[in-house]
């Protein structure tokens, strides 16, 4: 998985996680056909310990290998960094956004985050 050659090229250069925020596509809820077909259907968690449990799947389905954070039940990563469905950012030393993706499959570009991340450590 590209995410985890990123993160064994930046090891110790820049800190990468990944965080869970909510179920973009519950089976209570709008449902993608890619999901049906590979089997990844769930309903929406109502509890931080079915959001966890979600993640963990997550994890060991994409055999991830970057540190899962989760998001809170009231979506404050999300919400501040409109990040459903999938979103890659890169925050410099001091915090601040100094590139993102745009939101959504189309926009979710691993190579172009990792040039953005060689350029800002050189």
């Amino acid at each position: 998985m590209r995410l985890n050659e990123i993160a064994a090229e930046f090891a110790g250069k820049v800190a990468i996680y990944c965080v869970y925020i909510n179920e973009a596509h519950p089976d209570d809820g709008w449902q993608i056909e890619m999901n049906v077909d590979d089997d990844v259907i769930h309903n929406a968690p109502t509890t931080a310990d079915e959001r966890a449990d979600l993640a963990e799947m997550c994890v060991l389905r994409l055999n991830l290998k970057v540190p899962m954070l989760l998001d809170d039940m009231s979506d404050t990563v999300d919400g501040l960094y409109h990040a459903l469905p999938e979103r890659l950012y890169l925050l410099d030393a001091d915090h601040r956004i100094h590139w993102r993706t745009v939101s959504g499959p189309r926009g979710f570009d691993p190579d172009a985050w990792a040039e953005q991340m060689q350029a800002l450590v050189g």
